[in-house]
């Protein structure tokens, strides 16, 4: 059986049926002008097996006291905060002018099933549908610009999203522990994505190569995915998160774009399937144990922006073979960077003229121990200082000399073709420097001296 009820701006709800005989059957249908009052006090909405508003408006409605928590006014066209929050409906078809689903609105609705968005919302607040643990499908909002925080989260049955083509902002924790989610459709439109808006879901692919306005993704946003393998991220993305794709175990690809200025703390933490990465021109910083843990990884390429690499940020490489930086100023490490890795088997390539600075750095130089092309006897070159004059002597032909500052400036260059060779320090004022000796044999040793 149904209920007809009808409402108008200035009168109270009429109700045209009798009560169903189970509440499990009852279906409710609303028409007319409601506002946030009219649907707070008609307690027949609590029971109802299905919900009809398709033919009703929501209108302004203020008052002084408060229908929910210290809400106290409510705007035409929005569905009001809170309205149908832990009802027991299984259907609800909402009415076609409304533009925002207010904050809470479906919240706890354990036994929703489906939903169907209408066209003229823009808008999805905060926790609208949070907690509707049947709510398995969702269709239209093909015009919705915002998704608000936490406003599908626990959603454990939702399987897929439509494609919401409209979409800008996804809000923080908007879609956490939809553990059945396992496919989204990004549009192209999208320029935020918050903090921990996908963590725990089990999305196979995420490609976001078509979202150029996507600028931040936020910290922990796809974090605890066990079922991703591949990533694609957009040209105009500038940072990534702490812990964006933290313990993604299962992925094996990620196209890093050109433009990337920083990878965060902890961002890919666990990828232990990636067997090689080539990172872009333009990054500067990795954060701290960024890349930890990816046990697979053979070979890498860091480019010539890279400045920073924070806190074990490469710990565990265990299958390092290979890895080039093009940095002509080795960059600074933190602690431990490739903590667990074997450098004695790895090949570092770095550009030439810095070579020099490379041996001498720490962390950096760990790489080089082992090199008994360019390890020689100390007996091969000897280095004084008297005042400002520094003289190089050795037992082979001295073919090329570099002096070099700590910051990898060079400073002065000769080409001796002799045993001895001598550096003027006049015009210099540090204390330290470093010296790359290239010797007939093609052999080359560095050393660092002190005035």
């Amino acid at each position: 059986m149904k209920k007809q009820i009808t409402t108008s701006a200035i009168a109270l709800m009429l109700i045209c049926a009798s009560h169903s005989a189970s509440a499990a059957t009852t279906v409710i249908t609303l028409s007319g002008n409601l506002s946030a009052r009219d649907l707070a006090e008609n307690s027949d909405l609590k029971t109802a097996h299905t919900i009809d508003l398709s033919e009703a408006a929501i209108v302004e409605y203020s008052d002084k006291e408060p229908i929910v928590g210290n809400y106290t006014y409510y705007p035409a066209d929005e569905l009001p905060k809170y309205c149908f929050m832990g009802i027991a409906a299984e259907t609800i078809i909402l009415p076609s002018s409304i533009k925002v689903v207010g904050e809470g609105a479906f919240a706890g609705c354990e036994n929703l099933k489906s939903i169907v968005i209408p066209s003229a919302v823009t808008e999805i607040d905060s926790y609208a549908f949070s907690g509707c643990k049947s709510l398995a499908t969702v269709g239209g909002g093909e015009n919705i610009i915002t998704i608000g925080d936490y406003a599908f989260s626990g959603n454990t049955s939702l399987t897929s999203l439509p494609c919401f083509a409209k979409v800008e902002s996804i809000g923080g924790y908007a879609f956490k522990g939809c553990t059945s989610l396992g496919s989204v459709p990004f549009s192209v439109t999208t320029s935020a994505i918050g903090e921990g808006a996908f963590k725990g879901c089990p999305i196979a692919s995420i490609d976001l190569g078509g979202c150029n306005n996507l600028k931040v993704i936020g910290a922990w946003a796809f974090a605890d995915n066990s079922a991703l393998t591949e990533v694609y991220l957009p040209s105009g993305l500038t940072s990534l998160g702490d812990g964006a794709f933290f313990y993604s175990t299962a992925l094996q690809s990620v196209v890093f774009p050109e433009g990337l200025a920083k990878i965060n703390d902890y961002a890919f933490m666990g990828g232990s399937l990636i067997s090689e990465a080539t990172l872009p021109e333009g990054l500067e910083s990795i954060g701290n144990y960024a890349f930890s843990d990816w046990g697979a990884i053979g070979t890498i390429s860091l480019p010539s922006t890279l400045t920073t690499i924070g806190e074990r940020a490469m710990r565990n490489w265990t299958s390092l073979s290979s890895m080039t930086c093009d940095a002509t100023v080795p960059p600074t490490l933190g602690d431990n960077v490739w903590e667990g890795v074997s450098k004695d088997r790895v090949t570092l390539n770095v550009p030439v003229t810095s070579e020099a600075l490379y041996k001498s750095a720490e962390q950096w130089c760990d790489f080089f121990n082992s090199s008994s092309t360019e390890q020689l006897s100390s007996k091969l070159l000897t280095a004084t200082i008297n005042g400002d004059v520094l003289t190089l002597k050795s037992s082979l032909e001295i073919t090329s000399v570099m002096l070099y500052d700590m910051s990898g400036i060079l400073l002065t260059m000769q080409l001796p073709m002799a045993l001895q060779a001598q550096l003027s320090l006049a015009n210099y004022s540090a204390r330290n420097y470093v010296v790359r000796c290239t010797f007939g044999d093609n052999n080359v040793e560095i050393i660092k001296i002190a005035r």
